[in-house]
């Protein structure tokens, strides 16, 4: 892919990479040897499009979740580019942001958001299928995989 102002990178758990093309207004997606597998996204001001994207990063179930500053907002993908959910709005309380400037998804799905104006990392805690999955692993004192 041809990139204008890639700003920032992650990868799956299958070794895939995203590149957020900040310019082009889109993510673009690799294979883990280099070779492009898909795009999406475009300039707007609607839900699912992108004025000020900026940070990426890809949950356990390979939603995509890409940072706009613009918006003030985190909007979350399918693996196609479709809208699933959006959160975040202009603000300095609990789940508001101001110009956020970066993302980071750990291992357990907790979403970590860098909210530049605010001064702080705003930390969210994904509830899908790995959520639930991690509950009763607490309850059952086993492993997910392991069933114990």
């Amino acid at each position: 892919g041809e990139f204008n102002y890639p700003t920032n990178l992650t990868l799956d758990r299958e070794g895939r990479l995203y590149v957020m093309d900040s310019m082009n207004f889109r993510v673009q997606i690799f294979d883990p040897d280099g070779k492009f597998l898909r795009a999406f996204g475009k300039l707007g001001d609607s839900f699912g499009q992108f004025a000020r994207p900026k940070g990426i990063g890809v949950d356990s179930e390979g939603h995509v979740y890409v940072v706009d500053s613009a918006f003030n907002n985190v909007q979350i993908f399918d693996e196609a580019g479709r809208l699933l959910l959006f959160f975040g709005r202009f603000g300095n309380k609990r789940g508001e942001f101001w110009l956020p400037a970066g993302l980071f998804i750990d291992r357990t799905d907790r979403i970590y958001v860098a909210d530049q104006y605010n001064h702080r990392v705003n930390v969210f805690q994904f509830m899908g299928k790995s959520y639930e999955e991690r509950k009763k692993k607490e309850e059952r004192g086993g492993t997910p995989k392991s069933g114990g």
